[in-house]
């Protein structure tokens, strides 16, 4: 039967192909006469031998098979059942003149379609055109009815969700392949049992709740979340869309349709928590669309501008014109930064703002910048934080430094003045007397000079470095060892390190140390200038030493009783010094944000550097250090 494109309402597009069989050429031309009569379109072809017929349907296709019983190649009954073998569908319509009851039960036991007794009366051939025409109806009806069956069942096993139905005790009764995908299981294995002990104890009463809203609307859908255990014991949360179609007789329950939702939910549980913690930050978080229109905004910023964070949301920067909350130049600045990110031109611009609002914010840094998504959406990320408290001490540090470089300025004028008419004295009385009390007052005022450029550089080098830029070590402490009298002493450079610093204080840092080796140690005493590595380490062990550099000599040393204390002001192990050297180099690492320790030079990384002393000495260790 060639019905690859049949339907019921296509059987009028074209004839009922026929193969009609019997043994009398003369009953087929009759047969053929008297069906050309009737209003069914048929296209009947003929056959005297069943034989011949059977190789007539293994050629042709034909949509029905009319057959005598009484033929002496091969009765209709046999006939009937080779034409089974290869065409267990066809319909077969057994019309013999020979019929009764046993043959009948035997034809339909072998699969005939229908069954019609031979007779003379013309109306005999109008309703065997009509049985033909209805077998192949029913035939093609009966095969879409599968072909859908068939199509709704691999769509059901292939499809991303699944369907159950349960009856009114909330017994499953029907559940799809495709469950097995989702949660696991095979749907005989949940057939018959209760839904409710797949359910996470926490769900139960709620959906409960829900099922019997459900059961009380015939034809009623509800929608729900809800966790159901998976086969391998872990929980998935699904989507479940349900209907109570109990009164209807196809399906007598209640039906739904099941989608995984895990996904999505540990995604709205992930953005929950980032939300949460965004919500908590002390930093105000703005975010705009590429419209400039704001997003979002966390709980801070809303408090930040004294707004809820809803009023914000959908407005366009410039509502900031109309709040009054920045003066009419900064709202220029922000707008004009926000532009500038938007174009690609800047990657982050730092602002630092004073609002009119709310009165105990009077200073705000604000960054800008661009905002990645996972979508390609063009945002701009902008956040706000208080730094009124930092700007007040920075303009308090400001201005006692201010009072401080005053202060200094003053003591070093009103202590050099009478210092340098004590000196002029001294000097014109050497031209008329000789005596060591002259030397000794030499000596006081070369003291008392050097202690006030040592106050001076107290006051002043303890100050915060705002702005360090790049240094070669090896040329400061060249030349800061050029600038002092450093007689038989040698210094030894072993880095070729930039590191970021303020010029002018590493030049005093490294000029204090080498003026304390050389005071300190004996005339051919040697310094040398190293970084800290795995090198440097006691005995040659790796060291795990933060990056920086040292200042060593080969010196006495400073005895383990004293180390706690050099950087002490006044502390000095010399009766002539004033004690205040090394305080000014703790003062200058401090302000660098750097770490200063003094141990006792290693001999053996000494002779590593070219060093032969096999003396101790001193070691100065500089770490935080920032290098390039």
């Amino acid at each position: 039967m060639d019905d690859r494109h049949l339907s019921p309402s296509g059987l009028a597009a074209r004839p009922i192909s026929v193969l009609h069989v019997d043994d009398d050429p003369a009953f087929l031309d009759l047969a053929g006469e008297m069906l050309d009569r009737t209003d069914e379109p048929l296209d009947v072809t003929t056959e005297t031998n069943p034989r011949a017929a059977l190789e007539q349907l293994a050629a042709s296709s034909f949509d029905c098979v009319v057959s005598d019983y009484d033929m002496p190649q091969m009765d209709g009954l046999e006939f009937l059942r080779r034409v089974r073998e290869d065409h267990p569908q066809l319909p077969f319509v057994l019309f013999t003149g020979k019929g009764s009851e046993e043959i009948a039960s035997e034809a339909i036991s072998a699969g005939v379609t229908d069954y019609l007794q031979k007779g003379p009366r013309e109306d005999q051939y109008a309703l065997l055109a009509n049985r033909i025409v209805n077998s192949v109806e029913h035939h093609v009806a009966e095969r879409e009815v599968d072909e859908t069956r068939t199509r709704f069942s691999k769509l059901l096993e292939h499809s991303a969700d699944y369907i159950f139905i349960i009856d009114a005790a909330g017994t499953l009764t029907y559940v799809t392949p495709s469950v097995e995908r989702i949660l696991g299981y095979e749907p005989e294995d949940l057939t018959g049992e209760n839904a409710f002990e797949y359910l996470h104890p926490d769900d139960v009463d709620r959906i409960r709740s829900e099922l019997a809203d459900v059961l009380d609307a015939p034809n009623a859908e509800k929608t729900v979340e809800l966790r159901t255990k998976h086969r391998d014991g872990s929980w998935r949360w699904v989507e479940i869309r349900a209907r109570n179609l109990l009164d209807d007789p196809g399906i007598e329950g209640i039906v739904g349709n099941v989608r995984d939702v895990t996904a999505r939910k540990e995604s709205e549980a992930e953005l929950d928590w980032h939300r949460s913690v965004i919500q908590s930050m002390d930093e105000g978080v703005y975010v705009l669309d590429r419209d400039y229109r704001f997003q979002f905004i966390n709980f801070r910023a809303s408090q930040t501008v004294d707004l809820s964070a809803q009023a914000w949301i959908g407005e366009h920067v410039s509502h900031l014109d109309e709040l009054g909350i920045f003066s009419e130049s900064a709202v220029a600045d922000v707008r004009a930064a926000v532009d500038d990110i938007a174009a690609g031109d800047r990657d982050e611009v730092t602002l630092v703002l004073e609002p009119n609002v709310p009165p105990d914010t009077e200073f705000l840094e604000l960054r800008i910048r661009p905002l990645v998504t996972d979508d390609d959406n063009d945002l701009i990320l902008a956040t706000t934080r208080d730094i009124t408290e930092r700007k007040r001490n920075e303009i308090d540090l400001e201005r006692k430094n201010e009072r401080l470089e005053a202060f200094a300025s003053v003591i070093s004028h009103d202590l050099r003045n009478p210092l340098e008419t004590v000196s002029t004295s001294l000097d014109l009385l050497d031209a008329d007397v000789d005596s060591d009390h002259l030397d000794r007052g030499h000596r006081a005022v070369d003291r008392m000079e050097r202690l006030i450029d040592e106050v001076l550089t107290l006051a002043r080098e303890g100050r915060t470095i705002d702005d360090p830029s790049p240094v070669s070590l090896a040329t400061v402490a060249r030349d800061r060892w050029a600038s002092i009298p450093t007689g038989d002493a040698t210094l030894t450079v072993d880095t070729d390190a930039h590191i970021l610093a303020d010029v002018g204080r590493l030049e005093q840092l490294l000029e204090n140390l080498f003026r304390n080796s050389v005071e300190h140690a004996d005339e051919a005493v040697t310094v040398r200038l190293g970084p800290i590595d795995s090198e440097t380490g006691p005995d040659g062990a790796e060291s795990d030493a933060e990056p920086g550099f040292l200042v060593e000599d080969d010196g006495p040393g400073i005895p383990p009783e004293h180390r706690d204390r050099i950087f002490e002001m006044g502390f000095s192990t010399a009766d002539d010094s004033p004690g205040l050297g090394l305080t000014i180099v703790d003062d200058i690492a401090q302000a660098h944000d750097w770490s200063v320790t003094v141990t006792e030079r290693d001999a053996n990384v000494g002779k590593e550097h070219g060093d032969s002393s096999t003396a101790g000495g001193v070691r100065f260790e500089f770490t935080g250090v920032e290098t390039l």
